[in-house]
């Protein structure tokens, strides 16, 4: 499976403002591509923007490639980029298991709570969404967790 990314933030109006965060689990033998960019029109003056792209890997096989990219003509902005890769840390896992829970409900605890700092504007606004998609991540969370 390839899961391809595509996504542009264009300013070209003074004092915009835009947020990017996205949240990847990465699973199988999958790939994630993520193409970001961020640009700012010459008369795009004061923008603020930033675009991010977290990525968890849940197995050796799994691949993610990220490529953020900045084309900013103004000269008064504050713009950023970034991508942060990781897997479920072994040391979590154990602390949790230290406090009661199996490994298996340590792992799925975690893979759970990774996207719920981008979801928060969707519990807020829409809470049965919210429980959709929470619905379907417990399910995902369940079957990508080792026996």
């Amino acid at each position: 499976q390839q899961l391809d990314l595509h996504s542009v933030i264009h300013h070209s109006v003074p004092s915009c403002r835009s947020g990017q965060r996205q949240k990847n689990m990465v699973s199988g033998s999958a790939e994630c591509i993520f193409k970001g960019s961020i640009k700012v029109d010459k008369l795009a003056q004061k923008t603020l923007s930033s675009q991010i792209c977290c990525s968890l890997l849940l197995t050796k096989k799994s691949k993610v490639k990220v490529m953020p990219s900045l084309q900013i003509q103004a000269d008064d902005v504050q713009c950023s980029h970034g991508a942060a890769l990781t897997q479920l840390d072994p040391e979590q896992v154990f602390y949790m298991a230290s406090r009661g829970l199996d490994g298996r409900d340590a792992r799925r605890l975690m893979l759970i709570g990774f996207p719920e700092d981008v979801l928060q504007g969707l519990k807020e606004t829409s809470p049965t969404g919210y429980k959709r998609v929470m619905d379907k991540l417990a399910v995902m969370a369940e079957n990508a967790v080792d026996p």
